[in-house]
């Protein structure tokens, strides 16, 4: 591939980034989360988050067999966690 060539195919990749990343932006914020994006956000095991859920720890809405975590609810209990952490 000649250098032409090379530096074309480069400006193409930016360029489709570029409207990938514009295109992210337009995007309103997520503002609840699954289980799992929970546990892959938080670093929290994925049955650990689930426990949570199931104790009340975490806050979340139950529509049918699915349960939903409002972004909220995950910022109250890592600033709560946060909070444990350093009055031990």
């Amino acid at each position: 591939m000649s250098a032409v060539a090379e530096l074309v195919a480069a400006v193409d990749r930016l360029t489709e980034r570029i409207a990938r990343l514009e295109r992210a932006a337009k995007k309103p914020p997520r503002r609840a989360w699954r289980p799992r994006e929970v546990a892959a956000m938080t670093g929290i095991g994925y049955e650990r988050v689930l426990e949570l859920i199931h104790s009340g720890e975490l806050g979340h809405i139950k529509e049918g067999r699915l349960h939903v975590v409002p972004d909220a609810e995950v910022q109250r209990y890592l600033a709560a966690a946060q909070t444990n952490q350093t009055e031990k």
